[in-house]
């Protein structure tokens, strides 16, 4: 019996959308286990099939990752070996299943599509539900309002990469039947939400394949408004994140009332103060450093701040960027060429041709603005959306695997400065 790899990383995705509501309160081993699955896919496909050079950068991830643990365990001594190695399977849990659905390209069938659009259209509609009942029902099935509309915007983008036909466009009952599920997602009443849906509405309607090289005033206005209605939407965000901590209040005498930027601003000192390579695993801003009390909080002093003391440590795992900091400049810099990398195989494809791949190119990058804004405040990059956008993100930049299309971008070098 031959068994299909491909249908198996088909299903997994199909699995994972079924799951995607019950996960993220009820079922939150669904998305450790669909990354669980991607990786044996992988192992079986190297040690089966020989596909080893497929799985290069895995391979490299793996280096990475390990050497991360020894550099923790062996130079560092801010947490147990235990937590840094459980640290280490979170972190790379969002990277992992993008790699092997890129390896690996699979393309739905019909059938296939069908039943992912109507999980889609049940989420969404249990979304609605939801956001009718109000916000009391919503956080007890979701865990967070904002769940809302991640929830819509991943079901959306969903739809939308498996509509796009044969010539590379979309109907208008498909175009209205993302439109709706975007805005019901505006129920989360997130400024985070707001951006990406200011930003996904301009790339489907607005944006045109090479506008910026015939870049002229009409176009930069046009960017201009675009960016000044995203900080707008997003204000009182970037606001409390960035400079006054509250929205409402700040008070320089009163850590306790700026728990997160003040995970910010550690950050900040923990790239200089543990230059190149960062605090180490567990040891600051990520879920292990919170269960098993990191003592890098200690040894900043920012222990008995609201949210980030050992007592009471909600706050801890609230953002992503903050967790950079336990991999210091060179974890920064790899993380901006991973997606570097990604954003340059969707260029790839509208480069090829433009018309044909106009909207893959929105959806993924559509996925990266998404994930780039919800990192600021929210950990979704390691919960089960966050895998979900990036098997997403996988499938739209493994059409760059098509031959046609690689052969293209051979002969145009500068379409993959980087090759991941």
């Amino acid at each position: 019996m031959t068994i299909k790899l491909d249908k198996l990383c088909i299903w997994i995705f199909i699995g994972s959308i079924a799951l995607m509501l019950p996960s993220l309160q009820y079922v939150k081993v669904a998305d450790e286990l669909g990354c669980y699955l991607l990786g044996a896919i992988a192992f079986v496909d190297c040690v089966v099939n020989k596909q080893y050079r497929k799985y290069t950068v895995v391979f490299a991830f793996l280096i990475f990752f390990a050497f991360y643990i020894v550099y923790s365990i062996a130079f560092l001594n801010f947490n147990t070996t235990r937590f840094i190695i459980t640290d280490a399977i979170i972190e790379l849990k969002p990277f992992l299943p993008y790699l092997v659905i890129f390896a690996i390209s699979p393309r739905f069938n019909e059938r296939e599509k069908d039943i992912i659009k109507v999980l889609c259209y049940i989420n969404v509609t249990a979304c609605l539900i939801l956001a009718c009942l109000g916000d009391y029902y919503t956080e007890l099935t979701l865990g967070h309002l904002s769940f809302l509309g991640t929830t819509c915007f991943i079901c959306a983008c969903t739809h939308m990469l498996l509509s796009i036909d044969s010539e590379g466009t979309l109907s208008k009952r498909d175009v209205t039947i993302i439109v709706v599920m975007l805005v019901i997602g505006l129920r989360s009443i997130r400024a985070k939400y707001f951006g990406e849906f200011i930003l996904i509405m301009f790339f489907m309607f607005l944006y045109k394949p090479g506008m910026m090289k015939n870049f002229n005033f009409k176009h930069g206005l046009l960017i201009i408004s675009v960016i000044a209605t995203v900080i707008a939407a997003s204000w009182n965000k970037i606001s409390y994140y960035f400079i006054t901590g509250t929205s409402d209040s700040f008070d320089l005498e009163t850590l306790e009332s700026f728990a997160r930027p003040v995970l910010y601003a550690t950050a900040g000192l923990i790239f200089v103060d543990f230059f190149p390579f960062g605090s180490g695993l567990a040891s600051f801003a990520s879920y292990a450093s919170a269960q098993n009390y990191s003592g890098l909080y200690h040894y900043y002093g920012i222990n008995n701040v609201w949210g980030l003391s050992e007592d009471f440590n909600e706050f801890i795992c609230d953002a992503y960027y903050p967790c950079l900091a336990q991999f210091g400049i060179a974890g920064v810099v790899a993380f901006i060429i991973f997606f570097t990398s990604i954003y340059h195989h969707l260029r790839a494809l509208i480069r090829y041709n433009s018309k044909h791949y106009k909207y893959h190119f929105v959806v993924g990058v559509s996925i990266i603005i998404f994930i780039l804004i919800e990192n600021i405040g929210g950990t979704v990059f390691v919960q089960s959306p966050g895998m979900l956008a990036m098997m997403l993100l996988g499938l739209t930049a493994s059409l760059a695997h098509e031959p046609e299309v690689y052969q293209h971008s051979i002969t145009h070098k500068k379409t993959f400065k980087i090759k991941i």
